[in-house]
């Protein structure tokens, strides 16, 4: 432990040089949906949690989550192990992301727990904010060598050219590179809609094809298409509120005599 920050194991996991995969609230949520996905469909076993005074809520505020049935918990992070096939994998996921000045502590004890398993390859998922809707699917990577470069580039990633990995997904990156781990962040297009489920999936889909993660996308394809349909159907809604208002307007100037 290194002041307030702990990781509390739940159980023993058996690992063989796992892939850390790291997804957490961000841009579109694109991380946390993504390995969150990742866990409903493998059914990997939480096996540890890691708390932190550095873990604080989006205003900056320390506190406790409450659920809907009234019971609460301090923010985490959560780690859950597959080993069900190859690669083994640790999942981290969490409801908060460390403060600027906790970013380096917790980023470090992570690594440390993870390399206890002898993980040599560390995958940051999040969002790459965008304007323009031609970049929607588009996943932009940032890597720590031009190996995984040239193999994401062959998968149709685009290599991010300037800019600056933020928060949690890219300190992270820094320090594994630091220690010789092979590191790579996925960041898919996203204009801040939340959750940006496509910008999920088009990350999901990259990352499945770099380390042959076994995952089926039938479920989130069926999310994505509900999701288009009810947005389809608010804006119909909002196009009809406007028509009508203007109608309305029209009729009223009719009454006036100039």
């Amino acid at each position: 432990m290194i002041n307030d920050t702990r990781i509390h194991e739940l159980s023993k996991a058996e690992l063989k040089e796992p892939v850390l995969i790291q997804g957490l609230p961000g841009l579109g949520y694109v991380g946390k949906v993504a390995v969150d996905y990742f866990i409903e469909k493998l059914k990997p076993k939480k096996f540890a949690e890691l708390y932190s005074s550095y873990l604080l809520f989006p205003d900056g505020n320390l506190g406790i989550n409450i659920s809907e049935d009234g019971t609460y918990s301090l923010p985490k992070y959560e780690f859950y192990s597959f080993s069900e096939k190859e690669p083994n994998a640790i999942f981290l996921t969490g409801d908060a992301q460390p403060s600027v000045t906790g970013q380096y502590e917790v980023a470090s004890i992570v690594l440390d727990f993870a390399q206890r398993f002898n993980s040599k390859m560390v995958l940051t998922m999040g969002g790459y904010g965008t304007r323009s809707g031609n970049d929607v699917g588009a996943v932009y990577a940032v890597v720590g060598d031009s190996v995984v470069g040239e193999r994401l580039k062959k998968m149709g990633a685009k290599l991010a050219k300037g800019g600056a990995v933020t928060g949690a997904a890219g300190v992270i990156l820094g320090i594994g590179r630091q220690r010789g781990l092979q590191c790579a962040g996925l960041l898919g297009a996203t204009t801040g809609v939340y959750p940006d489920l496509e910008a999920a999936r088009a990350v999901i889909q990259m990352l499945t094809g770099l380390v042959g993660m076994p995952v089926e996308l039938k479920d989130l394809d069926t999310e994505i298409e509900d999701m288009r349909k009810k947005m389809e159907k608010f804006r119909r809604t909002e196009l009809e509120e406007v028509k009508e208002g203007e109608e309305k307007t029209e009729e009223g100037k009719d009454r006036y005599i100039t």
